[in-house]
């Protein structure tokens, strides 16, 4: 499959109504309206579940007793340990209720790895799509993207139609059309704003908005000419679920689907998963992420374990971590930005190895090829820069050693010879030349003020996380500049690839006589003279 990349550009809206919440809302027509909150856990809804009770929340008890009752019936073979059941949240609509109390550190849920009911790349690869999808197919959304797709199928399934992989038993089958009828089918998610809210966005942040959307579009549109199109009765693009008609295998559907994934989704023993059940646990910073863990008689059976970090009570709600994750990153993938996420700032800037400098080839090579243990580097690199509690806003080694073999060339060259190759890498973790070293601070220093002009230039108006996200990374950029001005007067400190080198030698000293011979006793023998030989026939 080959993409032609294009430039960022505006997308038409997605014709989901954007009124609600990003992650366990019912497919229901009757959302609460919501308020974005900046300093709380979740956005949350204006009228809250302790509040008086209203028709919606008929509609979240009984979807989550619905729920509750397919997982009774799938419990067997679904879960390991369950102290949870499904119910509604005072955070975000559904959510995980301990069923006894529990102390911290006890295992609250855990489910071992198993096809037929985690979403997986993999799964969608090889099991569900194994005979309509080429098995070279590489999509702009990697992994995001084929767990979408096997979510836009169970979907179709749950209504009747798409494609019937993989195979299940009818108890874990109703597990999973319960757990579809309680996914949200409008969410407050950046995927799912209206354009002008994303335009905002899109310059509020580095962490473009457009990449994203880019590559959604992109892989939309190729799936819909190449499979979709092909076989409207598997693959339909509108399903009724809950006498509702809902996007499904077209544009629209897939960019919900990826809203989804990104927003509830876990990285697990190396691989992206999307786990009916435990997707339905809502985010605390004080909490932990679902992790891999072992379980069974033997202690062999691998899966996903979810543990308490303090006591709850039965009754309460339980939590998990959504990771560590800059305040863009939080917005971008879940809709919301949690506490934590504020108090370090972060923005991203790019650097990239000219296409026109004489060396390009030696240097991609050297990407390619000689970075140790590392993966291939591509001659186009975005960093995160940061600034938080304690740090003078030092950038991240790994961009300072790419952006020294960017800027590598004049009398530093001879570093790229072949001889050099295996270990020039290596070289560029530590200062190469002053020369070297200021045309690295004058390149960082330039693309942080890019990336400040660009987030000065943003538009007024749109939703207040916005101006705050831009606030928070205009700090972050700052305190990198700041550093990188401090650097460029500290040049002459530093200690260059010469001065290693000739130390390594021995070599790094003056030369003096006296440096030779530290012994009055010894000479260098006997002084050159007529007469002078004394010869022993």
């Amino acid at each position: 499959m080959i993409h032609t990349r294009k430039s960022f550009r505006r997308i038409p809206t997605a014709l989901f109504v954007l009124c609600t919440i990003p992650s366990s809302l019912c497919f229901t027509n009757a959302p609460l309206p919501i308020q974005l909150s900046l300093c709380g856990t979740r956005p949350y809804a204006i009228s809250q579940w302790q509040a008086a009770s209203t028709s919606n929340d008929v509609d979240l008890e009984d979807l989550a007793s619905s729920l509750n009752k397919a997982l009774d019936a799938a419990k067997k073979e679904l879960i390991r340990t369950c102290n949870v059941r499904v119910g509604p949240s005072g955070v975000d609509r559904l959510g995980l209720i301990a069923t006894t109390d529990i102390k911290k550190g006890d295992l609250l849920l855990n489910m071992p790895h198993d096809e037929r009911w985690e979403l997986t790349a993999a799964t969608a690869r090889n099991v569900v799509f194994k005979d309509v999808l080429d098995k070279d197919y590489d999509g702009w959304t990697g992994e995001t993207g084929l767990v979408a797709l096997q979510l836009l199928n169970e979907v179709a399934r749950a209504s009747g139609s798409g494609l019937e992989q993989p195979t299940r038993p009818v108890p874990i089958q109703e597990f999973m059309n319960a757990w579809i009828h309680a996914l949200p089918t409008s969410m407050d998610h950046p995927l799912l704003w209206s354009e002008s809210d994303q335009e905002v966005l899109q310059s509020s942040s580095n962490t473009k908005i457009y990449r994203v959307l880019d590559d959604i579009e992109e892989d939309a549109t190729w799936l819909v000419e190449k499979i979709f199109d092909k076989d409207r009765t598997k693959f339909p693009e509108t399903i009724n679920l809950n006498g509702e008609d809902l996007p499904c295998f077209s544009l629209d559907g897939y960019r919900w689907a990826m809203a989804i994934v990104q927003s509830r989704s876990i990285f697990v023993d190396g691989s992206l998963r999307l786990v009916p059940l435990m997707d339905m646990c809502n985010h605390d910073d004080t909490a932990k992420e679902i992790q891999g863990g072992t379980m069974g008689a033997f202690g062999t059976t691998k899966g996903c374990e979810l543990t308490a970090t303090r006591p709850y009570k039965a009754g309460e709600e339980v939590f998990c971590s959504y990771g560590p994750k800059s305040a863009a990153d939080y917005l971008l993938e879940h809709g919301f930005c949690p506490p934590q996420s504020w108090k370090t700032a972060v923005s991203e800037i790019t650097l990239e190895i000219d296409p026109d400098d004489r060396f390009y080839d030696d240097k991609l090579d050297i990407l390619e090829f000689e970075t140790y243990d590392q993966a291939p580097m591509d001659p186009l690199q975005s960093f995160d820069v940061i600034s938080a509690p304690g740090r003078d806003g030092e950038p991240d080694p790994a961009m300072i050693q790419f952006a020294r073999l960017r800027q590598l060339g004049g009398l530093d060259a001879f570093m790229l010879e072949s001889l050099f190759r295996k270990e020039v890498w290596g070289f560029m973790a530590l200062p190469v030349s002053e020369t070297n070293e200021l045309a690295v601070v004058n390149a960082i220093s330039e693309a942080c003020e890019s990336a400040l002009e660009e987030l000065n230039q943003c538009p007024d108006g749109g939703r207040e996380v916005c101006t705050k996200l831009r606030e928070s990374e205009k700090k972050a950029l700052k305190r990198t500049l700041e550093f990188m001005l401090r650097e460029k007067e500290a040049l002459d400190l530093k200690e260059y690839y010469q001065e290693r080198r000739l130390k390594d030698l021995g070599l790094d000293s003056e030369w003096s006589p006296e440096d030779d011979i530290t012994d009055p006793d010894l000479s260098y023998g006997q002084t050159r003279a007529p007469g002078g030989a004394d010869y022993d026939w």
